[in-house]
């Protein structure tokens, strides 16, 4: 299990270290705002969130 509530490959997830490395699944990852404020402020889901592929997490902001 991870964060969102969904069993995942622990070897390919997501995560969002705004949120101090929440685990989530990717179709969580795609919905993903940290607060209820983001989406007020115009922030887009999912933005925050990197890929983890093999324990090394992704540069690149956003999930594809």
């Amino acid at each position: 299990m991870v964060d969102c509530g969904h069993a995942i490959d622990p070897r390919h997830h997501a995560t969002c270290e705004v949120c101090g490395g929440l685990v989530l699944c990717f179709d969580c990852a795609r919905t993903h705002l940290c607060t209820s404020e983001c989406a007020a402020r115009g922030c887009h889901p999912g933005l925050c969130v990197k890929e983890v592929r093999d324990g090394a997490v992704a540069i690149e902001f956003g999930i594809r």
